[in-house]
This record gives structure tokens, C-alpha cells and sequence, in this order.
């Protein structure tokens, strides 16, 4: 017969297990793939340490002004920048004067924005940027510009694995809130679960010592 003090272990083991689950599902590391200056398909968690991905149109002045915000960040801190052009192109000849005109050092990445990585984060906002530390999970994702204060946080954030910062808010994945759903209705069924095997044991108890003391009843009324 299970005993209480098994059923008290299995509902500590499945708590921890979706606490577990709770855990690993913020910070999440995702593949953000690109098409490089080389015109090759690529990969932002082919690169090292706290990384940048900056989303944005040539035309965009405000992108220019983020892309200027992020030269003077480079020169304080160890970073990789990948700078996407949302709209994609056949050529690489946008992608070659850009990197003409800003005189973009050796730490920036160019490239073209897949569709993967566009739906991954909802975006409709440029610039848009996603940072992950050097462990390849999501520390923060920003829309519109930001200045550089407001970045410089978030970089420190990465350097110091605040992965628990993330703010998926912009983010429309359904997998997410389906994960969060399934989540918190294991919780509950779980808990229901052993309340009610609790209290049917604590029946079961009870129904065994009232046959037990029925019988020894019996035998000392016999014994008369």
C-alpha cells in the first residue's frame, strides 16, 4: 500500500520538476539565422561572446542613429554586433556600401534578416535589437531606438547573465504561452491528484482501524 510519505515524495518531485520547467523557460537560447555579407546562410549563435542583433532598413534614419549609438558602445565593451537589413536582397551591394559608409569596425556582422528570425520576435519595429550573453540566451529585445544608457544596461545585464530580465512581451509564440498554459494546469491537476489520493488513504485508514477494532470486538464478546 502506498503510504503518505510516498505520496508526500511524488508531489515534491513533480513540483520540482515544473519548477524546473518554469526555470529553463526564461533566457531561452533560439537560432536566429541570416544570410551573411558573403551571401552564405548563417547563424548568430555561430559567433562568441555578448552579442547584438541589430534589426534594420538602410532608409531608416533612426537605424543610423542606433548604429551610432552601438560604435560608441563597442569601444567600452567586448562586443559582436550583427546588423540585419530587414529587406532582404539578391546582392550584397547595399550591405558593401553600408559597410563603406559608417566605416563599421571588424566587430560588426552584416547580413540579410531571414523570415525565421523576423516571425521569431514579431517584429514590426526597426531598429530592433536582441542581445544574448556569450551562453547564446536572450537577454533582452528593444523596439524602436535606444540610447546608450538605456543599451549599456542591457549589455551589463548580458555580461552579468541577468538572463531573468528577459522581457518577451513583443514576442507573439504561441509554443510559449501553450508551455506556460501546460505548466500551471500540471501544477493544478498534480496537486488535485494527491489531495484527493491523500484523503482516499486517510479514508482507507480509517476503514481499516474500524474493522480492526470490529473484529477484536467480536473475539472479546466471543471470550465471554
Amino acid at each position: 500500500m502506498i503510504s503518505k510519505r510516498h505520496l508526500l515524495y511524488f508531489a515534491i518531485i513533480v513540483s520540482m520538476f515544473f519548477l524546473s520547467s518554469i526555470h529553463t523557460s526564461q533566457g531561452t537560447m533560439v537560432t536566429i539565422p541570416f544570410t551573411n555579407i558573403n551571401m552564405e546562410n548563417d547563424d548568430v549563435l555561430n559567433y562568441e561572446g555578448v552579442r547584438i542583433v541589430l534589426f534594420f532598413k538602410s532608409i531608416c534614419p533612426s537605424c543610423h542613429n542606433q548604429i551610432e549609438t552601438l560604435q560608441e558602445l563597442e569601444n567600452a565593451y567586448v562586443l559582436s554586433i550583427i546588423a540585419l537589413n530587414v529587406d532582404s536582397e539578391t546582392t550584397n551591394t547595399t550591405l558593401l556600401e553600408l559597410l563603406d559608409d559608417l566605416s563599421l569596425s571588424t566587430n560588426w556582422t552584416l547580413g540579410y534578416a531571414s523570415p525565421q528570425a523576423i516571425s521569431t520576435f514579431d517584429l514590426t519595429v526597426v531598429p530592433s535589437q536582441v542581445i544574448l550573453d556569450d551562453n547564446s540566451e536572450l537577454v533582452a529585445l528593444t523596439e524602436g531606438y535606444f540610447d546608450y544608457e538605456s543599451i549599456e544596461i542591457r549589455i551589463l545585464d548580458a555580461i552579468n547573465h541577468r538572463t531573468e530580465n528577459y522581457d518577451d512581451e513583443p514576442t507573439t509564440d504561441y509554443r510559449e504561452l501553450l508551455f506556460g498554459l501546460f505548466i500551471i494546469i500540471g501544477v493544478a491537476v498534480t496537486t488535485i491528484v494527491v489531495i484527493f489520493l491523500f484523503r482516499l488513504f486517510q479514508r482507507s485508514d480509517k476503514t481499516s482501524d474500524m474493522i480492526i477494532a470490529s473484529k477484536k470486538f467480536e473475539r472479546e464478546e466471543k471470550m465471554k
